[in-house]
């Protein structure tokens, strides 16, 4: 698992939906660790997966849009859009 599947979990919630990463806010908790471990077929510790958020964080690939400290309401960003998509389309 890297920063990539972190990115990707996002990038699946906005086609899911059909909206812009604009409309998307996720948390990295329990349950992401769990979708993480589903979708890589591979168990993922919460620790692991919040590691690599604070990594995309840093690169600025994901943004805190409240005060809160945590892993709550988390959004992509556009640097973060550009990533995924140089990825998931070359």
């Amino acid at each position: 698992m890297n920063e990539l599947d972190i990115l990707k979990l996002f990038y699946d919630e906005i086609k899911a939906r059909g909206v812009t990463r604009n409309d998307v806010f996720l948390n990295i908790d329990e349950a992401a660790a769990g979708t993480l471990s589903e979708k890589l077929k591979q168990p993922v510790s919460l620790e692991e997966a919040q590691r690599l958020t604070d990594v995309c964080i840093a690169n600025e690939w994901l943004e805190r849009t409240t005060i809160d400290p945590g892993y709550n309401f988390l959004s992509l960003s556009e640097a973060g859009l550009q990533i995924v998509l140089l990825n998931e389309y070359t």
